[in-house]
């Protein structure tokens, strides 16, 4: 499979993933709020709902940039070959894409922040 078809697959990937992953970190982030706001819990209990949050975040945002360097790559490799070779358009998609998603990934994360900061809440900021 060529670098651009893979860098597209990727950001197509990106878009359908990451969604899931940005609610499955609200939930988390939900439930890992009640787990300290319990004072009975354990610190390492604690501390461990604080880290899924922030791996759940980590592979929300690492899947787009992923995809994104991916399609810069591939658009370097055309660029610099002596022989012609296609797929410059399916890169430069997949870096769109990836671009899109970072974005609004970006969007969730700040609200998220907000969030925690007491600043917003589900009703708005």
């Amino acid at each position: 499979m060529a670098t651009s078809t893979r860098a597209f697959v990727v950001a197509l990937i990106s878009v359908i993933i990451c969604p899931l992953f940005l609610y499955f970190e609200v939930v988390a982030f939900l439930l890992a709020a009640m787990i300290i706001y319990e004072p009975s819990n354990p610190l390492f209990i604690k501390i461990a709902s604080v880290v899924a949050v922030i791996l759940i975040c980590a592979v929300a945002v690492a899947l787009p940039v992923t995809a994104f360097i991916m399609g810069k790559r591939a658009r370097n490799f055309i660029r610099i070959s002596d022989t012609p070779i296609a797929g410059a358009s399916k890169a430069l998609t997949a870096q769109v894409i990836a671009g899109v998603v970072f974005a609004g990934v970006v969007i969730v994360q700040i609200f998220v922040i907000l969030w925690a900061a007491g600043v917003c809440s589900l009703d708005g900021c």
